[in-house]
Parts: C-alpha cells; sequence; structure tokens
C-alpha cells in the first residue's frame, strides 16, 4: 500500500532563494503525498550564506513534512550541482532504506497524481522491459504547452524532423482500462525528475547512467547536458527493441481524439520556453492538439 510507502527525494536548489517561490511550490506537492516523504535540498557551495535564511522558509512546510538542507562542496559548481545527491542515493538504495526514490529539479511540480500514475503502470509496462514516463508542460495563458516534444506526433505514421533531419514513429502499447487508451512513447524521454523504485535504484547506480561521462553515449544524438543526464534514470538502459527509450506516456480519449492522459503531464513552473515558441509565428501546440492518428 502507498501509504505505507518510504520516498526519499533528492531536489536540487541553486541559489535558492532567487527561485524561492518555485522551491517552495516543488515541496508542497509532498505535502499532499499520503506516503512518508524525507526531502533533502542540495545546495551550492556559493549558497552556503543563504541557508539560513532558507531554512526559515521551509519552517512553514516542516510540521507535516521531513526536510533537511545540504551544502554540496565546491567540486559541485555550476551544472555539477544536479549531480550532489547521488552518494546519498547510493548510500539509501544499497540501504534498502526508502520503498522509491525521487530526484528532482526545483521548479517542477511532481505531484501525488504523477507519483500514483507511475506506481500503477510500472509493473505492468515493466513486462514489457519499460516504464511509465511522463510529458513535461508549461501553463501559458491557460493552455499546456508540451515545450520538450512540441510536435504534432503521428499516431500511425512518421513524425519529421524531430532530431534535426531524424523522424521519428510513435510505438503505440495496447492495454485494458477504462481511463487509459494506450500508451505511446514520444521522441524527448526528459521530464526534469526521475522516479526509482527500491530494485530499479540499485540498478541505476551500477548503470552508465550514474556516471556523468559515460550517460553521454547513452543519449547519443539527443545531446542532453551534464544537468539533464543527471535525471536521466533507467530511460536509455536496456532499451528493448525497437524502442529508442523505455519511457511510455499514457493516452487517453477526449471529445473524439487522444490527449496525453492528466497523471502523465508534470508541470514546469515557468513560461520561458512556451513564451519562445509563442514568439514564432507558427500556432502553438498543445497537449490538447499534440496527437493526431
Amino acid at each position: 500500500m502507498l501509504r505505507d510507502s518510504k520516498i526519499w527525494v533528492a531536489v536540487t536548489a541553486y541559489n535558492p532563494l532567487d527561485r524561492a517561490e518555485c522551491l517552495l511550490s516543488a515541496l508542497e506537492q509532498y505535502v499532499e503525498y499520503e506516503a512518508s516523504v524525507d526531502v533533502t535540498i542540495y545546495v551550492n557551495d556559493e549558497a552556503q550564506d543563504d541557508v539560513d535564511q532558507l531554512e526559515q522558509l521551509l519552517d512553514a512546510l516542516r510540521p507535516k513534512l521531513n526536510i533537511k538542507v545540504k551544502v554540496a562542496g565546491p567540486e559541485y559548481s555550476g551544472w555539477a550541482l544536479t549531480w550532489a545527491h547521488k552518494t546519498d542515493l547510493v548510500l539509501a538504495c544499497m540501504n534498502y532504506k526508502y520503498d522509491y526514490y525521487i530526484y528532482q529539479e526545483n521548479d517542477m511540480l511532481l505531484t501525488w497524481e504523477n507519483f500514483k500514475y507511475w506506481v500503477r503502470w510500472r509493473p505492468r509496462l515493466a513486462a514489457y522491459g519499460l516504464e511509465p514516463g511522463f510529458i513535461r508542460y508549461e501553463d501559458l495563458e491557460g493552455e499546456k504547452i508540451p515545450f520538450d516534444n512540441h510536435y504534432k506526433y503521428k499516431l500511425t505514421g512518421t513524425t519529421p524532423n524531430v532530431w534535426s533531419d531524424r523522424g521519428f514513429d510513435v510505438p503505440v502499447i495496447l492495454v485494458i482500462d477504462h481511463e487509459i487508451e494506450f500508451f505511446v512513447q514520444v521522441a524527448n524521454p526528459y521530464y526534469g525528475a526521475m522516479i526509482l523504485d527500491s530494485p530499479g535504484a540499485v540498478k541505476y547506480v551500477k548503470s552508465w547512467s550514474m556516471d556523468p561521462q559515460a550517460s553521454c553515449f547513452l543519449v547519443s544524438y539527443r545531446n542532453w547536458p551534464l544537468a539533464d543526464r543527471s535525471s536521466m534514470g533507467l530511460a536509455f538502459e536496456n532499451v528493448p527493441k525497437p524502442y529508442e527509450h523505455t519511457r511510455c506516456v499514457a493516452v487517453a480519449s477526449k471529445d473524439h481524439h487522444y490527449v496525453p492522459y492528466a497523471g502523465s503531464l508534470i508541470e514546469h513552473k515557468d513560461t520561458k520556453y512556451s513564451t519562445q515558441l509563442a514568439a514564432k509565428s507558427e500556432p502553438l501546440i498543445t497537449c490538447n492538439t499534440m496527437f493526431e492518428v
């Protein structure tokens, strides 16, 4: 039962007071979790003088959430801060201290519904060597914009020019469920976070994905930068053919067309990417219009 589960959460917070509202919004999601949640926030060395003020801001959440702050060493400067949690992750998962392990950036809102969706479908998809994935979106004027996967994905053909001149064929996995029609894959499996169950965490810390340099070979032509590779999880480990990665997104039916299932959408607490897309001449693709037959 999820109510008896123990969850370890690592959050990267570079200069945390600069975006304190985002960080607090991300942490507030875990207050709603019907499970035991321990959160560690990893702060860059240059911001250590801000920790006292940060601790005061966190006190409002502490009656309901176990939170601690760690200042990373100077070796984790810049984007390397996103890797500062790895040693603690190894120690926790190799001692089987928790049932689930989450890493996330400080501007992602990983809700209880998101987590339940992952837990529910993880065993079903694991039978295929796959796992539940997510689509990041930004809320721009009330519309959900899938900025990482801003394409009209063809469910019955090739979506052209997804990676430069590379096309992408959407794999479809049928399921029997009253809420979900099927699972698909989108080209970019990145969601600014990763969720691992206990066995998955052990596999991850022993994998190439755990290594800042070796992980480059796994992402290949996607060219994920250092920070993005920190949340790869098992997305590129032991990928079964003909898939390009392991993360699959649930699709539901709405008004006679297909849309991402609500639990598979994760909000990025910003509008910087969707605003850039809106500045172009093309009409914005929304989560409700991104899939077409």
